[in-house]
């Protein structure tokens, strides 16, 4: 099945790529403007063959299956449509189709960025002596030494201790409130802790070693003490870090600062931590940008209770902002072709139905979508890609069908036909600057330019495309002519152009605007100009009056006759878009 169905698709893209009518035998050239075929038949083993009518294969003789082609050949109804097609179960299973919603989610745009693991400061507690003194007992040896609450450090000697100490017995006797508050603060102010004033309180007698306890649960991260060493006034004793929970600081680009708030989402990853993922919430966010690397800080807080998060190693940020309800479907639902995005939505019955979808913002398995789409419909998540070689053979199919038409049976209406005629307006003003003598101006010409793209998605797969493609090219070489000769010879590109959809597709509408279609004898070469005498662009020598298609033989437009030169006419009213003179 799956090899059928690249045949199918490598089918489908020789039929899209070619501007010629490949299909021959049973694809009319042409249906009648009251006759719109609904369906066509095609050979399963040989879809390059349709017919109007089922029977079988002439190839292979395998009877003809049905090919729905939509609506058929009317090229002006608007946007082109990718057909739908109906997949019977047992395939549906075989092809492993899995179908999930489209569905409204809350998410926004992702800022990357890098950030380094750091220690939480407000989790710290350095200890430094407020007086000269001695280590006596040191419980703590090495940086990594773990601590509890309340677990004594180490003891230091210190005569101002022992002088404050007896002091303070001694006010506590006298029971003179004053003196004790007085004292008790120069005991804290020599670093004493409350617990050991308390102590001091309790025992009455004065500690020769003072005592110094962990008033956190952590980890040393630094110490400079050995067993009677000396200290200084002023001097670090030891740091205990509780790793616990970590900072996260995060370098932002100046120009995304703005979006990062405090509260603001961030999905974190660690390259030295494979599968490990946290998210949090943006703490706080510095004020000030660096000047040389241009960015800002954010910090974060991440709890790290198995201590896997170690200071100074690296990780991956992605922050979500402007993050609000959005139509969203899985990433993997989505298909690229030609330039364009689209998904197969499921219409149930095993029918399928490619839509153009334009995208938005992504943020993980999800990206957002808008267009042929709404809340709640079904669409295909994997699988996806063999419908869609279906369908786009069965799309191709129908181009074809409507490049094959005559340009007699498109149907256009008042606005297109007006949008036509700046490519016949634009052929009337060549003309008339080389016959009366004066220089295009390039401006003049940009309307009928913009035709081509405002038409473009309704008749690209028609023949009127090549006319409007050929009409365009002929223009800008008039718009970039630099000499008459390159002006002339841009004129008869642009009325060869014009000359098929004015003989063929509309030549009463252009009978009634009084455009005639007129050539040089000698050089073959056409142009177009309302009615009055014969004003020859290419020179001097005789030309003829091309009839178009209906016209009245007594009338204006009248079967081929040569004449020389007569007056300027004037030109119609409908017709004079770019008389500027």
């Amino acid at each position: 099945m799956k090899s059928r169905l690249l045949y199918f698709a490598v089918i489908a893209s020789l039929l899209t790529a070619s501007p010629f009518p490949l299909v021959s035998g049973g694809l009319k050239a042409a249906e009648s403007k009251g006759d719109k075929v609904k369906f066509k038949w095609t050979c399963p083993m040989h879809p390059h063959y349709i017919a109007n009518d089922s029977g079988s294969c002439p190839i292979c003789g395998m009877d003809l299956v049905k090919l729905e082609t939509g609506a058929g050949g009317n090229a002006a109804s608007g946007r082109p449509q990718r057909t739908a097609i109906v997949v019977p179960p047992e395939t549906l299973q075989t092809m492993g189709v899995r179908i999930a919603k489209a569905e409204r989610t809350s998410f926004g745009r992702i800022i990357r960025s890098f950030g380094l693991i750091a220690e939480n400061e407000r989790l710290q507690t350095d200890m430094s002596a407020r007086t000269e003194a001695w280590v006596e007992e040191l419980r703590i040896r090495a940086v990594g030494d773990e601590v509890r609450k309340s677990d004594l450090l180490f003891t230091l000697y210190a005569p101002e201790f022992i002088v404050s100490q007896r002091d303070y017995l001694d006010a506590l006797k006298g029971r003179s409130r004053t003196r004790i508050t007085s004292i008790k603060t120069r005991l804290k102010a020599f670093g004493m802790q409350e617990r050991a004033i308390e102590q001091l309180e309790r025992n009455r007698e004065v500690m020769e070693f003072v005592p110094y306890y962990a008033d956190r649960d952590g980890t040393v991260a630094m110490i400079d003490l050995r067993p009677g060493s000396y200290v200084k006034r002023g001097t670090m004793l030891t740091r205990i870090q509780d790793y616990s929970q970590v900072w996260l600081m995060v370098s932002v680009s100046e120009k995304d600062l703005t979006f990062i708030q405090p509260g603001t989402s961030a999905r974190i990853t660690f390259p030295n931590i494979p599968g490990r993922e946290l998210f949090a919430k943006v703490e706080y966010v510095y004020p000030t940008v660096d000047r040389n690397t241009r960015t800002g800080q954010v910090r974060l807080v991440l709890n790290n209770e198995d201590r896997q998060l170690r200071p100074g190693a690296y990780a991956d940020v992605a922050f979500e902002v402007d993050s609000h309800q959005r139509l969203a479907v899985p990433s993997e639902a989505i298909l690229k072709s030609g330039g364009g995005r689209y998904i197969v939505a499921s219409l149930g019955g095993g029918r399928f139905e490619p839509r153009a979808v334009k995208t938005g913002l992504i943020s993980g398995r999800w990206t957002e979508v808008s267009g042929e789409i709404e809340a709640g419909d079904d669409i295909v998540v994997s699988g996806q890609f063999l419908i869609d070689s279906e369908s786009a053979l069965r799309e191709s199919f129908r181009k074809l069908e409507r490049l094959q038409l005559p340009l007699s049976l498109l149907k256009l209406n008042t606005t297109q036909f007006a949008m036509l005629d700046h490519f016949v307006d634009a052929a009337l003003y060549i003309h008339e600057a080389l016959v009366d003598g004066y220089e295009l101006e390039p401006k003049y010409l940009d309307p009928a330019i913009e035709v081509k793209t405002l038409l473009w998605p309704a008749f690209q797969h028609t023949r009127l495309a090549f006319v409007m493609e050929d009409a365009v090219t002929a223009i800008r070489k008039a718009q970039a002519s630099k000499a008459e000769s390159e002006t002339s010879v841009a004129l008869a590109q642009l009325v060869a152009a014009l000359a098929p959809w004015i003989r063929e597709g509309a030549p009463e509408h252009y009978r009634e605007k009084k455009v005639a279609l007129h050539k040089d004898s000698a050089s073959g070469r056409m142009w177009l100009q309302l009615g009055g005498g014969q004003l020859n662009p290419f020179g001097d020598g005789p030309s003829s009056l091309i009839a178009l298609p209906g016209a009245d033989p007594g009338g204006a437009n009248r079967a081929p006759t040569e004449s020389k030169q007569t007056t300027s006419p004037k030109m119609a009213p409908a017709m004079q878009g770019h008389r500027h003179h």
